[in-house]
């Protein structure tokens, strides 16, 4: 096997495109197994990057991506975080967890319960838990009207996630920008047949959201596979 990545361990956290809703282990499952790495996907469907979120109309707790870096396994050559959409998505239904704000400085104290203080918990726990390894964020296609490049409000969560691995020099990858949305938000592709095509061709029971095996491998794993030998 020549893969720069053939037995490397990878340790992943996220939400559900990062768990595999769609496809039972998702990109990591099939990164792995392609290129003859060890792997570890940690991620949960309804996941956020802020801490002590419960939905209001459930009552669950949401697994928490920045409280779960703990969880992760500290032997691996490359540890990865993906997460972002449902904060956004919380945020415009019951008005939380909230947006907060990124800090001047490194030492913290970061608020988890927001979204940029669990973000820069997120990447400082990244950073010194995995000092010499490969360390990185995806940024996933657009599932939320305020996590994509378009939305020009200030509390744009996707522009706050890049921001603030800019800040904390952690690589990331983009695919909110270069992914096709897959039609989130539905009624505003009606009468769009390429847009229909997307959702329908790949994505898990024509949800416009969860990526199925066809949409991971067309949109995520390759351009994931190439990002990871240059980390």
């Amino acid at each position: 096997m020549s893969s720069k990545l053939y037995g490397k361990r990878i340790s992943c956290n996220g939400d559900s495109i990062c768990e595999g809703v769609g496809h039972p282990g998702g990109y990591v499952k099939i990164i792995a197994e392609r290129c003859g790495m060890i792997y570890e996907n940690i991620g949960v469907g309804g996941g956020t990057v802020a801490g002590d979120f419960i939905v209001p109309s459930s009552g669950k707790a949401r697994h928490s991506i920045s409280r779960t870096v703990q969880d992760m396994d500290p032997d691996v050559d490359y540890a990865i975080v993906e997460g972002g959409v449902n904060d956004a998505t919380y945020f415009m239904q019951y008005g939380k967890p909230n947006f907060g704000e990124i800090t001047s400085g490194y030492g913290g104290p970061f608020d988890d319960t927001t979204f940029c203080g669990g973000f820069e918990s997120m990447l400082k726990q990244l950073t010194v838990k995995y000092s010499g390894k490969k360390i990185g964020y995806i940024a996933p296609h657009q599932c939320a009207h305020k996590f994509r490049p378009q939305y020009e409000g200030e509390d744009n969560f996707y522009r706050a996630a890049l921001k603030i691995c800019e800040k904390w020099g952690v690589p990331y990858l983009d695919l909110t920008s270069s992914t096709p949305p897959m039609a989130f938000l539905r009624e505003r592709y009606e009468g769009s047949p390429e847009l229909e095509a997307v959702s329908v061709g790949y994505t898990s029971n024509n949800d416009g959201t969860h990526p199925n095996l066809d949409g991971y491998v067309a949109f995520y794993c390759d351009r994931i596979e190439e990002w990871l030998k240059t980390l």
